[in-house]
């Protein structure tokens, strides 16, 4: 390969344990939620059961799903251009030279957090640190253009 080909693209996956957790949780807390609706455990003695708690574990397995199918199903390409979240949700495109500033942040309980800035209306995409090798992504943050070491 010569200097003026580019560089063939960079495709991050997410990892397995990841995607496993999240839909995993996703998938209890929706069978959860339609079970206390459904009146399964109809023990009396406890009422919250069939009122507050099929509202709170419908939305939480919704929210889990959404990121499953948001950010772990995605791949995270990094190119000579810039960086793009592919998903079945959709797609964000970010060029190099378009980041305005990004920041790392750390999540309790859970991955870090990529939180990166772009564009002249000043967008703001977040990336979770859950593909393989992120830490290449924040390198060429860093550098501001694909990363070389």
């Amino acid at each position: 390969m010569s200097a003026a080909e580019p560089l063939p693209s960079l495709v991050l996956r997410c990892r397995l344990f990841f995607r496993m957790l999240y839909g995993t949780s996703a998938f209890l807390l929706l069978a959860t939620g339609t079970a206390c609706l459904a009146g399964v455990d109809g023990d009396p003695q406890y009422p919250w059961l069939t009122t507050w708690a099929p509202p709170i574990l419908l939305v939480s397995g919704g929210a889990c799903a959404y990121f499953v199918a948001r950010y772990c199903f995605a791949r995270l390409v990094l190119d000579d251009h810039g960086f793009r979240l592919i998903g079945p949700l959709g797609q964000s495109e970010v060029a190099w030279a378009t980041v305005v500033r990004w920041e790392r942040r750390p999540q309790r309980g859970g991955p870090a957090t990529l939180r990166v800035v772009h564009g002249p209306e000043r967008r703001r995409l977040s990336i979770p640190l859950i593909y393989e090798n992120s830490h290449i992504l924040e390198v060429g943050l860093g550098q501001r253009r694909f990363p070389s070491y």
